[in-house]
């Protein structure tokens, strides 16, 4: 399971301080991820065992219609979302 603090250091380690963060934890160790960098969000949403959904600058009506792009680790998900913000 990735633990809040686990995806803290992974985003700090990818972004360094360029970038505002929040977590959601929910009760199954989902973790719901928001990076802003300047004008621009990325969500990131998932677990270790079933892998991390992404958009960049989703839309309002974007919110649960789910993520086109996919990654099977969290790390992998931060390297694209952080090639789009940067």
């Amino acid at each position: 399971m990735t633990t809040e603090q686990e995806a803290r250091d992974a985003i700090h380690h990818a972004f360094g301080e360029t970038a505002h963060v929040d977590i959601e934890t929910f009760p199954a160790g989902n973790l719901s991820i928001t990076i802003t960098r300047g004008k621009h969000a990325a969500t990131i949403d998932g677990h270790p065992e079933s892998g991390w959904g992404w958009t960049v600058d989703p839309g309002e009506d974007d919110g649960f219609s789910g993520h086109e792009n996919v990654a099977t680790t969290l790390d992998e998900a931060l390297v694209n979302v952080r090639a789009a913000l940067i």
